[in-house]
């Protein structure tokens, strides 16, 4: 299978082998963990390829690629994806469309009905541009990214209910450190727990959000406490605890840009999510003091991991951040999963 995946660089690959990739190992070899993946993979399934002996079932989606003479339809990446799935013989299935539309509709650009009805232990929410980005669909332009992940935990939760499975999953959210700022001040001005409104008092104290322009590779605490709070809030309804660990910034492929063209900062969010007991009131997140207690870590010359704590975060941090570390450190536990 030739590689030839144009979001994959090198400081991309240090998050998924040196960050993602000891989380779902520990998972599946204390817990026997065998993941139902959802995602993103593109038509080379790097992912899917890094982490395949852990791998039991795949839910992968494809955009439609640019058309071409020799294909209108823009079908050659679908294609190719389904038949790499194959050879894989890993079983699974690929829609054809936007993720987020596919979810939200019910059904991709082939009339196959998106109905899901397992547990999902791997979501792998691999978004190329910022979080608020329209995209394009069969209704025109749509911010449905928001709609699409609450859409997957309600899937979640009734799938859960409907069928049991584990009781825990991994969610890993990628996207471009990007946003009007104008956008992010309005989503930041309600609906904010107490912490995230401190961790925000402290920053802006340090380093005020600007009135007007894009944000782009700055202020990414901004973007930190904004992804923190809004799903903790999308968590809420369907009642699901989770352990959020450090967020990770790293540089992807070039983009345009007014300043020319520039690598593309992108953050990474991995979180532990458990359904919670129906019998407690409310859901809990580890660390409880998230925002403020624990610093965010970079790729550092696209070969290793650092602390790069933002304003308003720990800078005591010694030596590079290792999985095993934090999580003895930071105390994330793994409610609901019993040892091996």
């Amino acid at each position: 299978m030739t590689v030839r995946n144009p979001f994959d660089t090198s400081a991309k690959r240090i998050v998924r082998e040196q960050w993602n990739t000891p989380l779902l190992r520990r998972l599946h070899q204390d817990h026997g963990f065998r993941f139902r993946y959802m995602g993103l993979p593109g038509v080379d399934l790097l992912d899917i390829n890094a982490w395949r002996d852990m791998i039991e079932e795949v839910v992968a989606f494809e955009v439609r690629a640019s058309q071409t003479k020799d294909d209108p339809d823009g079908r050659r990446n679908i294609v190719e994806l389904r038949r790499n799935l194959n050879l894989l013989e890993i079983p699974g299935r690929a829609f054809f469309g936007p993720m987020e539309e596919v979810i939200i509709l019910r059904q991709d650009y082939d009339g196959q009905p998106y109905n899901p009805k397992e547990v999902i232990t791997l979501y792998n929410l691999d978004f190329c541009d910022e979080i608020s980005s329209r995209i394009d669909t069969r209704e025109g332009k749509k911010v449905w990214r928001f709609e699409a992940i609450r859409q997957i935990l309600t899937d979640q939760k009734i799938a859960y209910q409907d069928r049991g499975g584990p009781g825990v999953f991994v969610l890993l959210l990628t996207v471009r450190d990007q946003i009007d700022s104008r956008k992010l001040r309005n989503f930041l001005s309600e609906g904010l727990y107490d912490d995230t409104k401190a961790y925000l008092e402290i920053c802006g104290g340090a380093e005020s959000l600007p009135e007007s322009g894009f944000v782009l590779g700055n202020f990414t605490w901004a973007l930190k406490a904004f992804i923190h709070n809004t799903l903790r809030q999308y968590f809420a309804n369907p009642h699901i605890s989770a352990a959020f660990f450090p967020l990770v910034q790293y540089r992807g492929t070039p983009i345009r840009h007014a300043r020319g063209s520039i690598q593309s900062p992108m953050l990474h969010s991995m979180v532990i999510c458990c359904f919670e007991d129906s019998e407690n009131p409310y859901p809990s997140y580890m660390p409880g003091d998230f925002l403020s207690c624990v610093s965010s870590i970079a790729v550092k010359d696209e070969n290793s991991l650092v602390w790069c704590p933002q304003p308003g975060e720990p800078t005591s941090h010694v030596g590079e951040p290792s999985l095993s570390t934090i999580i003895e450190e930071l105390g994330f536990l793994l409610p609901n999963v019993p040892p091996r």
